[in-house]
Parts: structure tokens; C-alpha cells; sequence
């Protein structure tokens, strides 16, 4: 059972690059910043490895979250499926920062837009609808190494969780939910 739980937890993730209405496509991913804060957001899921369980996403190299781990490369990725009730919580860490412009090259045009705005996400403008862009590309790719997971089915007739470890070759355990 718990082979089959690993199996169906990779065939999610890569449906989901595919699918941009599967449940996983979009998950939150939590970092701590120098001061020890939590800071959490909303991600898009853009690729995903099954043989080393490498998840990646695209942001500005600018934003919050690239400034959070440059103290810590340390995240957790929250995945939560609502029409089978199922969680998934990854422990992961940093293993890449790619500028590699041929990556976004391939992005359409709306979304090369969100790499190229005058100033950084976060800062304070006047107006929403009066956005300036530029000639600079402030894309980045970062790629995540999970170390473990833990997964919450929540079921009428039985809750199971379970856990997974890299350093157990992902051989996994039940735990009481």
C-alpha cells in the first residue's frame, strides 16, 4: 500500500505540470527569512522530476522568496487536493537557481511580462492598471530537492498518513493520523 501511495503521489505532480486545472498545479511554498519569519505563498508548479523528486517554479529573482533563501535554503511545499481530501507536505531544499534565458524565451508573452517590470515585487505604486515594464529580464527558475513527505488522506470510513524519507530510499511509514 505504501509503494502505491509513493507511486500515486509522483503521478499527481507530473500530471499537474500538464494540467493547469489538476489540483497540485498550484501549491504553497514556505520559507524563512533572515529574521526567522514564516513567509508563505502561492506558486505555480512548472516542473517536476519523479526519479529525485525535484519540483520547480519560475519567479522574479527579485521577490521575497529568493531574498528568503539566501538564509535558508530550506522550504516546505503544501499540496491539497480537495475533491479526494489529500495533503501533501514536502520538506525540501534549494538545489538550483537557473537565469537561463532560454527557458524564459519559451514563456508566452503575457507571462514574460510578470519578469520584466521596472521595479521589484513588493513595492509600493499608485496604480495597479499603470505597470511599467522594461528591456531587463529579472527571470528565475528555482528547483527543490524533497528530503521527505508527508501525506493526510482524510476518508469518512479511515484517515491515513503517512511519511517518506529520502534517507530511507523513500520507503515509507504509517503514522497515526
Amino acid at each position: 500500500m505504501l509503494s502505491k501511495i509513493l507511486s500515486n503521489c509522483k503521478n499527481q505532480w507530473k500530471d499537474a505540470v500538464e494540467d493547469k486545472n489538476h489540483p497540485f498545479k498550484y501549491f504553497v511554498l514556505s520559507t524563512v527569512n533572515h529574521r526567522n519569519k514564516i513567509n508563505s505563498r502561492k506558486v505555480v508548479l512548472r516542473k517536476f522530476n519523479p526519479e529525485d523528486l525535484c519540483f520547480s517554479i519560475f519567479t522574479d529573482f527579485r521577490s521575497k522568496k529568493v531574498n528568503d533563501l539566501q538564509s535558508s535554503k530550506s522550504v516546505q511545499l503544501l499540496f491539497y487536493n480537495p475533491e479526494d481530501a489529500i495533503q501533501i507536505i514536502v520538506n525540501a531544499i534549494l538545489i538550483n537557481k537557473n537565469t537561463d534565458i532560454k527557458i524564459f524565451n519559451k514563456l508566452s508573452e503575457h507571462s514574460k511580462k510578470n519578469y520584466t517590470t521596472l521595479y521589484s515585487p513588493g513595492t509600493i505604486i499608485e496604480n495597479p492598471y499603470n505597470l511599467e515594464y522594461g528591456n531587463k529580464i529579472n527571470f528565475c527558475e528555482l528547483s527543490f530537492k524533497a528530503v521527505s513527505f508527508e501525506t493526510l488522506s482524510l476518508k469518512k470510513e479511515l484517515n491515513i498518513r503517512t511519511f517518506f524519507e529520502l534517507k530511507n530510499s523513500w520507503k515509507g511509514i504509517f503514522l497515526v493520523p
